[in-house]
This record gives structure tokens, C-alpha cells and sequence, in this order.
């Protein structure tokens, strides 16, 4: 299956019509990811995309993504879900690339498509990481969703916002910050930002958001994300949190626990050699023979 291909079937698979709200586990409840529209907005552009791509036998690796479509511009769900499906079906079709290579030419490719239709009146923002069998990770950050990591020490959000605001504050805390620099679509200028981890291996859990989530006072926010609970549990709380405290946008969340370790048990993660695997809140969709054989082109 060719690149635009794969990409014209994600795009189409994420703009079916959906509830307003879900949570979903995957790979054992290792990985969990909720969307919901909140109480204001008539509309969800959220996405959030779980991959798994089955290289070969014994070669896979993990892509998660959320991007929010920007509010006020035109077809925010269209720019997201657009934004996502070239994201993925570039990396599908760059493995020979290291990861961090891979993320910035897949940002780059997302905004080239993104921009080409909408020229810079459409976005999206895009939160996203990989994690291979090989132990490679990375992550990248465009706009005010966020990348958030709770080492020994505890939450701590290590994205820093594409606003004037998230320029020039400490990223400690959760804030709130408006007028995006830089956004999927914008044009040619993006500079996508890789996000630097201290010590990635020591990660406990990995967290994605989008901005209805930061509506959540910081304290509470990171009360929450401490908890002993599961992947799913804590995605469900911080949604209902989030409408409690306003549900002033959709919130999306993505929550990585125990990342090291989602390799470790083969039976759970295994696929057929050359299939990418997606999961939303709300679904899952296969293709089967997407990566062609090593040496096949």
C-alpha cells in the first residue's frame, strides 16, 4: 500500500461521525487515550491516534499523536485529522531515518500538506512521540498542545508552548496561553521543536494534551497524574475534571504508563510483518500489507 494511500484512508477513518465522548486502552491498558468535546464547543477537532507499526517479525515501534484543530480557522477537525494521517504515513514510509529525523521530516510533511489546502487559514497543533523495539524514543511539539513526563521527582510538562507566553515562562507549572507563534499549516517558516527529556529510560509515565485539559489548576493537574491509577483511569478523571472545571474546549489525552515495557511481552504487541495497527478513543482500523517486504521498494 503506497504512502497517499495509507494516508487517504487514515484521513478518512478519522473524520467518521463519533460519540461526543470516549476512553480507550490498549496493548494490555499500557497505553490510554480519551477525547471529549466538553460543555461548550458544538464540535470536537481534537484527534489523538495510537500506531503500531509492525516492521518485521521482531522489529515494531509506537507512534502517539494529538493534534487539535485550531478554533476559529477554517475545518479545525479536518486540519487535525489530515494532520495526523500525513504525520503517520510519513514515518511508515521514512524507517531508514533515526527517530528524531523521522518526527521533524513527518512535521514537515503534515504542514506542507496542511498548507497547501488551507494556506495558513486552516492548522492544527501537533503533540506526538515514537518508541521502538530498539529502544529508541523521541518527541516533538508544535503549538499549545503539550507533552507532559512524571519522572521520580513528579509531573512536569517538558513541550514548551508555540505562544508568546510559553516562549518566555517556566514550564513547570500548567498556564494557560494564547495566540499560537507557529501551528501545523502555518507555511514554510515552521521549525518544529524536538522535546528534550532528561533521562528518557527513567520515565514512570508520558502524558499528551490538549488545551481543554489546561484549564485544570496546576496543582490539582499534577495531584492527579501522581496517582497510582491505570492508563485509562487517569484519563477519565482528567476529562471529568476538566468539564468540572469549565469544559471551556474539547480535551484529548494520551497517557503512556510503564513505556519501557511495552516491548517486553512479544504475544501482547506482536502483528503480522507489515501492518500498521491504529487505535482512536472510539475504534481501531488495520492495514495489512502496508510496508512492503526489505528490499521490494
Amino acid at each position: 500500500m503506497g504512502q497517499d494511500a495509507i494516508k487517504e484512508h487514515i484521513q478518512l477513518w478519522l473524520s467518521r461521525e463519533v460519540a461526543n465522548g470516549a476512553v480507550r486502552g490498549l496493548l494490555d491498558s499500557s497505553i490510554a487515550m480519551g477525547s471529549d468535546v466538553g460543555n461548550i464547543r458544538p464540535e470536537n477537532q481534537d484527534r489523538v491516534v495510537c500506531v503500531q507499526v509492525q516492521v518485521t517479525a521482531s522489529d515494531s515501534f509506537i507512534i502517539g499523536i494529538l493534534c487539535d484543530g485550531m478554533g476559529g480557522m477554517a475545518s479545525g477537525s479536518k486540519c487535525a485529522g489530515l494532520s495526523i494521517a500525513s504525520f503517520i504515513s510519513s514515518c511508515v514510509n521514512n524507517l531508514e531515518l533515526p527517530v528524531a529525523e523521522r518526527l521533524i521530516k513527518a512535521v514537515e510533511e503534515a504542514n506542507a500538506d496542511v498548507y497547501s489546502i488551507y494556506n495558513s487559514n486552516g492548522g492544527a497543533t501537533l503533540s506526538a512521540f515514537i518508541y521502538d523495539s530498539h529502544g529508541q524514543f523521541c518527541a516533538v511539539n508544535v503549538g499549545d498542545s503539550r507533552v507532559y513526563a512524571n519522572f521520580a521527582h513528579g509531573i512536569k510538562q517538558y513541550s514548551k508552548d508555540d505562544t508568546f507566553a510559553g516562549q518566555n515562562a517556566d514550564a513547570a507549572g500548567v498556564y494557560l496561553s494564547k495566540g499560537l507563534l507557529q501551528y501545523v499549516g502555518v507555511g514554510p517558516e515552521l521549525k518544529a521543536q524536538i522535546v528534550s527529556f532528561p533521562k528518557y529510560r527513567n520515565i514512570k509515565r508520558l502524558i499528551l494534551t490538549s488545551d481543554g485539559a489546561h484549564y485544570i489548576e496546576a496543582s490539582t493537574f499534577k495531584q492527579i497524574l501522581n496517582q497510582k491509577l491505570s492508563a485509562c483511569e487517569l484519563c477519565s478523571r482528567l476529562i471529568q475534571v476538566s468539564k468540572w472545571c469549565g469544559g471551556y474546549d474539547n480535551t484529548s489525552i494520551l497517557i503512556v504508563n510503564d513505556l519501557l515495557n511495552i516491548f517486553t511481552e512479544p504475544d501482547k504487541t506482536s502483528l503480522p510483518a507489515g501492518t500498521v495497527k491504529l487505535w482512536d478513543p472510539f475504534g481501531e482500523i488495520q492495514f495489512i500489507g502496508a510496508i512492503a517486504p526489505a528490499g521490494n521498494g
